[in-house]
């Protein structure tokens, strides 16, 4: 859980205050791929024996993008202009973060048994936040008509409860997980 509170923070920093498009919504999906992790913590089976292997995956994923941003930071490279050639447009990043969003819910709420209320609460305000940040880009990105950019407000609406209820949901999720054989 908090390597995802980490991740969204990290993505808030590129959207926000650096206007990286694209490598926010990729650290995105990594918050949502840590989140995952989160519920497959809780499956039953094959998932449990498959955890450690996906567990090494995304922190090894994690040491190389803070490798990206030390290396960005010390000017060596254009981090953006590589995840950019990498991952060519912001709609296939923006597919992907869908499929993992939904794959999110779908997940923690099969799997998720403690504080499922606030899990489940919490993924559906930030589903609502995505969806207003969707209308607030359609005219820029679709030629939608401009009126549709009022709607920034609600975002932060959504935004900042989502994340203080899944906050909220791992300080028992760590006690839950660190007793579980």
């Amino acid at each position: 859980m908090m390597l995802g509170l980490a991740f969204t923070v990290g993505a808030d920093y590129l959207l926000i205050l650096r206007n990286a498009h694209h490598f926010g919504v990729v650290v995105f999906c990594f918050a949502h791929m840590a989140y995952i992790l989160r519920a497959l913590c809780h499956a039953p089976g094959k998932w449990r024996r498959l955890f450690p292997g996906l567990t090494v995956i995304v922190v090894g994923l994690v040491y190389l993008i803070m490798a990206l941003f030390v290396l960005d930071w010390l000017n060596w490279i254009n981090a953006y202009y590589i995840v950019s050639r990498i991952v060519f447009s912001i709609y296939i990043v923006a597919a992907l973060y869908a499929t993992l969003f939904v794959t999110n819910i779908y997940l923690s709420a099969r799997y998720i048994r403690h504080n499922r209320v606030l899990v489940i609460t919490g993924l559906l305000l930030f589903a609502a936040c995505d969806i207003f940040v969707l209308l607030f880009n359609l005219p820029f990105y679709f030629g939608a008509p401009a009126g549709l950019t009022a709607v920034f407000p609600l975002i932060w609406v959504f935004y900042l409860p989502s994340q203080a209820l899944l906050g909220v949901s791992a300080v028992a999720f760590s006690r839950v997980c660190a007793t579980k054989p």
